[in-house]
C-alpha cells in the first residue's frame, strides 16, 4: 500500500504524463470530488466514479496540453496532502499558452485518493479558451 507521500508522488507523475487512466487507478471507488472543468468555467462538486474521474482527465487532456509542471511545496499531514505548484499549458483548440498556479488538496486512505480539491486559476483557464475576457 502506498503511503499519502508516494500517492501524491504517482499522481504528479500521471498528470505530468497525461495519463487519465492511471490518475483513476489511484483512485478509491468514490472519490469527493471539487473541481472545476478544464475551461475553468464551472466547478464540479460532489462524489465521482473512478470512470468520471477518468473522463474529466480525458477531458482535460484532449483540450490542453501538459507542456510544464512544477511543484513548489507539498505539505504532508497524515493521509492530507496539499500541493502548491504552476503548470504550463498549450490550448489545443488555439494553440494558446497558459500559465496558472494552482493548489490540490489530496486525502488519501489505505493508499487511494478518497478527496480531490484542485483549485486553479480559473480566470486564466477561461480567457485562454476564449470564455472571458480582460480588459476592454
Amino acid at each position: 500500500m502506498l503511503s499519502t507521500v508516494e500517492v501524491v508522488q504517482v499522481f504528479l507523475a500521471r498528470l505530468a504524463a497525461q495519463d487519465a487512466p492511471g490518475i483513476a487507478r489511484l483512485c478509491a471507488p468514490a472519490v469527493e470530488w471539487e473541481s472545476p472543468e478544464s475551461n475553468g468555467a464551472r466547478w464540479t462538486i460532489g462524489t465521482r466514479a473512478r470512470r468520471e474521474v477518468e473522463a474529466h482527465f480525458l477531458t482535460l487532456f484532449a483540450t490542453m496540453r501538459l507542456e510544464q509542471l512544477s511543484a513548489r511545496q507539498v505539505l504532508v499531514d497524515g493521509g492530507d496532502a496539499a500541493v502548491i505548484g504552476s503548470a504550463r499549458w498549450r490550448v489545443q483548440a488555439t494553440g494558446e499558452t497558459l500559465e496558472t498556479r494552482f493548489t490540490t488538496v489530496l486525502s488519501v486512505h489505505l493508499g487511494e485518493i478518497e478527496q480531490y480539491w484542485h483549485l486553479p486559476d480559473t480566470l486564466a483557464s477561461s480567457v485562454a479558451t476564449g470564455l472571458a475576457r480582460t480588459g476592454g
